[in-house]
């Protein structure tokens, strides 16, 4: 069963400075901000010392206290109208302590009053609270659920630490973070590898902790244990050197979770009862609803099943509390499960039936065209500069004569190859061509035969015996009905995809590409899947022969059929394009996924594999349990 993580993001804070910041230094450690708060004068150093400690009262879990010393900046912003803009520093403490609670809407609204300050008088401001704004901003979109809105914020704020060379780490996690959410692990590691390499370099404990337990993460998710516990392991060492401690609960439930899925059930226990103990001294209802979900998650592995339920029901009432949906959809249907597992099938109904209504409300469950589109400009504006540095530099090298003659070389072997290529092809061309003819025939009829056979075969099974039960009660009777009409449909389908095949109008790939969007979508969304289709536009007039084409849909027929039965996917990305003269046909969904070495390959894997040799192309199948199904299928027409 894949479970959701619980991931902190920490919200960057950095020390306020003004323009015209006193030379006299606050304080840093709490103990000393404490005593400079019982001995000084409320003057302007006394604000900045109260906002310090208000937020190592936050990193702490002291909440109450932090919120008090809120409470008292806003009685002395009347009273102190310096250097000091009291207004954003208030909007930002109270936008922190509602993060760290989970209320993630009013986490948003301080955050955008904060911004609102820095807006109002940005000549107040140096450029890192800019940027750390610009930070929040992103962060709180996220965890609202939008994340267009989200990259947005974290493309301005890194643009900005571009521009003045001021880097913040918190901003690349962010984006690593949108990339792993729909599962483009590659890109967010990069993103991930940036952030680390700046905590480091600016000895920042609680960033590399952050960053260690995100790469944690995204290790666990691609099945690489060894290393996510390394990362998991490293970042509870600096988040206690940091005591940041809402954050170590968070590493405390993923090592208990990694161990409990290399069933050391021990190590996995101890982990997750010192995050519980320490996630109820912080009162923090998220990160205990977390980490009750998981005890459940292990006490049902050890069939402990009073224990899994407690922990349940504990953690689906702290869901109700928080409204996620996300949550209340996690819970429910670990619940769900928990009683179908005991055949308690009256009790686990009520359950299926919540979880069903939490997931309708679940929205973004990957990145957004607007996302990409952010983002894609981003790195390709980058690239741009890189690419005319570059170009600057070879011209100042002089290495444009040694390029001219590799030139010539490659145009010259490139002739000759594609001579011998083009004799060679057009050989086979004409012996591909005169044996066309009777392999359509014998295709045709072995298609008719293994699609139509089998199916009348069962239509006329399920007909005897519903004659045989027609005096029973109509419960036996109704399943014998469905199936028939099953069979039914599956032949009138195979029916009209043999004749759509051999009809030579639909040799244009347009045709096929129109074919594939009207089974798979509406398929799709009566088992509320989002499919994206996305097809390259150079692609619409482009010829496959009749065997190509047929051979594209029933693959592409096979995969979305198996993901809307088996994948328990929410959302399904379909993208068809040309890659230097191959056309290449991807299917993500962020479904169960599965184990290729242990699972029973039927007829349907091996069609697929089958097919994809007949198009003397490639099908790539990436899977692992809890990680969705990626497909891949290359060939050239």
């Amino acid at each position: 069963m894949k479970t959701n993580l619980f991931i902190v993001c920490f919200i960057w804070f950095c020390q306020f400075a003004p323009a015209q910041q006193p030379t006299v230094a606050v304080p840093q450690t709490l103990d000393s901000l404490q005593w400079f708060l019982r001995t000084q004068p409320m003057d302007t150093l006394y604000a900045i010392a109260m906002k310090d400690c208000s937020f190592q009262y936050i990193i702490k879990g002291e909440y109450d206290r932090a919120d008090s010393l809120c409470q008292k900046l806003v009685s002395l912003q009347s009273q102190l109208k310096t250097y000091v803009p009291l207004e954003y520093c208030i909007s930002f403490l109270k936008g922190t302590i509602a993060y760290h609670k989970g209320d993630y809407s009013l986490t948003l609204s301080y955050f955008l009053k904060a911004w609102e300050s820095i807006r109002k008088n940005p000549s107040k401001f140096k450029v890192k609270v800019k940027i750390a704004a610009l930070g929040n901003l992103a962060l709180a979109y996220k965890k609202v659920g939008d994340l267009d809105m989200s990259m947005k914020y974290s493309l301005e704020s890194i643009q900005l630490q571009e521009k003045y060379n001021q880097e913040i780490a918190s901003e690349y996690q962010n984006i690593g973070n949108i990339l792993a959410h729909s599962k483009q692990y590659n890109r967010a590691i990069l993103y991930y590898r940036k952030a680390l390499a700046i905590g480091k370099e600016q000895k920042n404990l609680t960033s590399i902790a952050i960053t260690e337990n995100l790469l944690g993460n995204l290790y666990d998710n691609t099945g690489k244990t060894d290393t996510a516990i390394y990362y998991y392991k490293s970042g509870l060492q600096y988040a206690e050197q940091a005591e940041y401690r809402l954050l170590q609960t968070d590493l405390l439930v993923n090592l208990g979770l990694v161990y409990t899925r290399k069933k050391q059930y021990k190590l996995a226990e101890s982990y997750l009862k010192r995050g519980e103990n320490l996630s109820r001294e912080l009162e923090s209802p998220g990160a205990l609803r977390v980490n009750l979900h998981n005890q459940g998650e292990m006490y049902r592995e050890l069939q402990k099943f009073d224990l899994a339920e407690k922990y349940y029901l504990e953690a689906l009432e702290l869901a109700k509390k928080t409204q996620d949906q996300d949550d209340l959809y996690t819970s429910n249907m670990a619940l769900a499960e928990l009683y179908v597992d005991t055949d308690n099938y009256k009790k686990a109904y009520p359950f299926f039936k919540a979880a069903s209504v939490a997931k309708d409300s679940i929205f973004q469950a990957q990145l957004t065209g607007k996302t990409q589109q952010l983002l894609a400009k981003y790195e390709a504006d980058k690239r741009q500069q890189e690419i005319a540095l570059l170009n600057e530099k070879n011209r100042s090298q002089s290495l444009e004569l040694a390029v001219q003659r590799r030139n010539v070389f490659l145009l010259i072997a490139g002739l000759l190859m594609s001579g011998i290529v083009g004799t060679v092809g057009y050989r086979r061309y004409q012996l591909r061509k005169r044996l066309e003819m009777e392999q359509i025939r014998n295709r045709i009829a072995a298609d008719f035969h293994d699609e139509l056979g089998a199916n009348l075969s069962s239509i006329a099974l399920y007909s005897d015996l519903l004659v045989k039960n027609a005096a029973k009660e109509k419960e036996q009777t109704l399943p014998i009905l469905e199936n028939i009409s099953h069979q039914a449909h599956g032949s009138i389908s195979s029916i009209n995809d043999l004749i759509w095949t051999i009809k030579p109008d639909n040799d244009i790939l347009e045709r096929t590409i129109v074919r594939m969007k009207e089974f798979a979508i509406p398929l799709l969304e009566a088992r509320n899947v989002r499919c994206v289709f996305l097809a390259d536009d150079s692609l619409s007039q482009a010829q496959l022969s009749m065997n190509m084409r047929k051979f594209l849909y029933l693959i592409f027929k096979e995969a979305i059929n198996n993901a809307s039965k088996y994948a328990q996917a929410t959302a399904i990305t379909i993208q068809l394009q040309e890659i230097r003269g191959t056309i290449v046909l991807e299917i993500q969904d962020d479904g169960i996924g599965f184990d290729p070495k242990i699972i029973k390959r039927g007829n349907g894997l091996n069609n697929m594999k089958t097919r994809a040799k007949e198009l003397s192309g490639q099908l790539t199948i990436n899977t692992a349990p809890g990680q969705g199904t990626q497909i891949i299928l290359s060939f050239k027409p």
